[in-house]
């Protein structure tokens, strides 16, 4: 009776043990490049990226941006998931600028026939909505980038006095 209770209070200390290395290790991984202004341009970079109007890319550029900056991975892909439903919502808008911008007429696609596009081929629908997709990414350049610069510059402004105070 003794030697089983001294196994499972091995076994118990074992996984306590384990449980803490990796709840370390995701600490140490969580805690990367968090000084104030790496965190404010992993947020402003991530929250920028994540409302791009092409669905798919985001991941990747946060990834590309992220590691060739040194900017905190995991809070931006974390941020980027939780961005997603925005990302979605902001499509319609920015391509609606994008034509007001470019003076290009609306093209109303139905929502059958965007998904028919992709049954078909996903080549057909980018062929189709490309157009469109170049009107979002120019409304998306023309409205989020700068609004992302002037909250990056708030949240600068912010630390700044964070710090002296």
């Amino acid at each position: 009776m003794c030697k089983k209770i001294w196994k499972i209070t091995k076994t118990i200390n074992n996984l306590r043990a384990k449980l803490n290395t990796v709840k370390d290790k995701t600490t140490a991984l969580l805690k990367q490049g968090l000084t104030p202004k790496e965190l404010s341009q992993s947020i402003i970079v991530s929250g920028l990226i994540s409302t791009i109007p092409i669905l798919g890319v985001s991941t990747f550029m946060i990834t590309t941006v992220s590691l060739k900056r040194k900017l905190n991975l995991p809070v931006m892909i974390a941020l980027s998931y939780l961005m997603w439903p925005l990302q979605i919502l902001l499509i319609i808008p920015f391509i609606r600028i994008g034509e007001f911008i470019f003076s290009v007429p609306r093209n109303h696609h139905t929502v059958d026939e965007i998904i028919i596009f992709f049954q078909n081929s996903f080549f057909q629908a980018l062929s189709h909505l490309s157009f469109e997709l170049l009107c979002g990414l120019g409304g998306w350049l023309l409205t989020a980038v700068p609004v992302a610069v002037m909250a990056y510059w708030v949240s600068l402004l912010f630390l700044k006095e964070k710090i002296i105070s």
